[in-house]
């Protein structure tokens, strides 16, 4: 019996902030995550691999769909990178050479890309497997895409440096607001 993902397609949406407010989209994806998504269905446990919240497809093209608050971190990131080139700079009295620059941009972002890559390669592992199942590709390959969705509240002109950092490992990278899914999202139809 094959598998059939249509009870998976769930409204895209954040977890809980501090409030306990959920943003949500109008749109619906493949839910992967969680108790309730497609990698528990087919034989992954809770934390055996990291993975994305959902995905949609459209033809070959799969776009993996991580919905994250990343603006405090982004902040974070872009202020103690500010705070260790200044240090550079007021110590040893001159200008901070572009390499220096470059490992204190790479070592801040890191743990925040090393996310996003391990979610990557397992979303990918979780894919590969549903299709196994499915044989909804047959002999074809897919394309896989990463859309990282931040909350509205986030200015993600912020996030250009980790694109840029991700873009090495990660083929094709969009970051949105939730407002702007509508603009990015690969399929809307997933019947």
């Amino acid at each position: 019996m094959a598998f059939d993902k249509s009870g998976y397609i769930k409204a895209i949406e954040h977890s809980p902030d501090n409030s306990s407010e959920i943003e949500k989209s109008v749109l619906n994806a493949f839910k992967i995550d969680d108790y309730d998504g497609i990698a528990k269905a087919i034989g992954f446990s809770d934390n055996m691999i990291n993975k994305v919240d959902y995905f949609v497809v459209h033809n070959l093209d799969v776009q993996l769909i991580e919905l994250s608050d990343l603006d405090n971190d982004a902040r974070n990131c872009l202020t103690y990178i500010e705070e260790e080139t200044n240090k550079i700079i007021e110590v040893e009295k001159r200008k901070i050479r572009k390499r220096e620059e470059k490992e204190i941009r790479q070592r801040v972002w890191k743990p925040i890309k090393d996310e996003f890559v391990h979610k990557w390669y397992g979303s990918i592992a979780v894919i590969e497997r549903l299709y196994r199942k499915t044989n909804e590709l047959g002999e074809y390959d897919p394309n896989y895409s990463l859309l990282i969705v931040c909350k509205n509240k986030t200015d993600t002109r912020i996030l250009d440096e980790l694109k840029n950092q991700l873009s090495g490992k990660i083929a094709n990278i969009e970051i949105c607001n939730t407002k702007m899914l509508d603009q990015v999202l690969i399929a809307v139809d997933l019947s």
